[in-house]
């Protein structure tokens, strides 16, 4: 009798990383990781820059707050309606263009434009206080610094914001359970948030008024212990980051799968705040080019594929709706979002429009508030004007918390194929 040895198929073994993209490997690099490693280069450049002239005594430094300040205005006045503004637009694309979307959230839509009149109103108030004897005289530019302040801050928050949404994303696609989801979220809100921390209590920040950040002045009292919780951000971040990296190496090596895009983009995203936000007043002047290019691009293809996929080609014999036309034409898109970044004063001719407002309501201020004086008046009278404009950004931040919910919404999940 023959023996015929019974035999199995191999069975390979499990990936140690597992390496699912939101859309593919070329255009998750593409549109995901590469914009942010574009910024990444360029601080590193502009890090060196500054490094090797100390030793070459040139003279890179940015000796007065107004030479600061009209270099970034000259950046953000390119930034503005090219990059920033057509990534608002892509909000206004997938929410106001779309009559079931008005139907479904105009609560959300009328009274998010509350945003437009926070602003002038935060800054004016002081003026008003001061003017009933309820404020003390000689603080009122406390309004612009708390508005300025707070708006710097929503910025940033949602970016960080964007960026847990996008690891949340490679999560679903990668098949992670809620295990881990614990250890991720504490990381990454630590070393995303420590940036900004060590930025406020560093020893060459100023705020919007020419003096360092208010709660810490009144807190640290003197320039030794603001040095030391500056020092302790950079331990404490270094620390937390070189945790994280022990525990992902620990369970790669225990054979557990590792998300091999979700760590890729905590590797890119991370070191760019601790650079854009750490190191010296250069690099934080320039925070937004550093750390915004990468999320306007990436915010632009998650639209685009949104829109694509949810306003497919309508039958020949329907009309095609205003989101179909928009989604039906990148080149219709891109033209859109630049116009609609100079219709919203994000770019040129923004200056001139800015003055134009601002004169009637010096008037009006001088009338209501005598005691300010023409010179005050025509500041507070343009920063109010600035913070109406700058309601056009923080009506994106608030619209944009409540529309990409992706666990509460299967149809979204749909559309993004998580």
């Amino acid at each position: 009798m023959t023996n015929i040895a019974a035999t199995s198929p191999a069975i390979e073994p499990a990936p140690r990383v597992r390496w699912n993209w939101l859309w593919s490997a070329r255009e998750d690099l593409t549109w995901n990781l590469l914009p942010f490693w574009a910024s990444l280069a360029l601080g590193i450049f502009l890090l060196a820059w500054w490094w090797i002239a100390q030793f070459a005594h040139w003279d890179v430094r940015l000796p007065e707050a107004a030479t600061q300040a009209k270099i970034t205005g000259i950046v953000m006045y390119l930034y503005g309606p090219l990059i920033d503004a057509p990534h608002l637009w892509a909000t206004i694309s997938r929410t106001y263009t779309d009559a079931a979307e008005w139907n479904e959230r105009r609560r959300l839509f009328i009274g998010s434009l509350v945003w437009f009149v926070i602003g002038p109103v935060v800054i004016l108030l002081p003026y008003a206080f001061t003017a009933m004897a309820l404020f003390p005289a000689g603080h009122e530019n406390m309004g612009w610094v708390l508005w300025s302040q707070f708006f710097t801050f929503y910025a940033i928050f949602h970016i960080n914001k964007q960026h847990w949404g996008f690891i949340s994303l490679y999560r679903r696609k990668n098949g992670e359970g809620t295990a881990e989801l614990d250890i991720d979220r504490r990381f990454y809100q630590t070393a995303i948030w420590l940036p900004y921390a060590a930025w406020l209590t560093a020893p060459w920040y100023l705020d919007f008024d020419g003096a360092p950040f208010p709660l810490m002045q009144a807190a640290i009292g003197t320039t030794t212990l603001g040095n030391l919780l500056h020092a302790a951000c950079h331990a404490l971040f270094i620390g937390v980051c070189v945790s994280y990296i022990g525990y992902q190496i620990l369970q790669w090596r225990r054979g557990v799968e590792r998300n091999g895009p979700k760590l890729l983009y905590l590797a890119t995203v991370i070191p760019i705040y601790y650079l854009a936000f750490t190191f010296n007043p250069l690099l934080a002047a320039f925070w937004v080019l550093l750390t915004g290019p990468g999320h306007c691009a990436q915010y632009h293809k998650i639209v685009w594929e949104y829109g694509v996929r949810k306003y497919a080609a309508p039958p020949e014999e329907k009309r095609p709706s205003l989101p179909m036309r928009i989604f039906g034409n990148v080149w219709l898109y891109v033209a859109l979002g630049v116009i609609f970044g100079i219709v919203t004063l994000q770019g040129p001719g923004s200056g001139i429009a800015k003055n134009v407002i601002a004169g009637p309501l010096q008037a009006g201020l001088l009338l209501v508030f005598p005691f300010v004086g023409k010179a005050v008046a025509a500041d507070v009278s343009l920063k109010a004007v600035a913070a109406f404009i700058s309601g056009v950004r923080l009506h994106h931040f608030y619209v944009d918390s409540k529309i990409w919910r992706v666990s509460r919404n299967s149809t979204l999940a749909k559309n993004l194929s998580v």
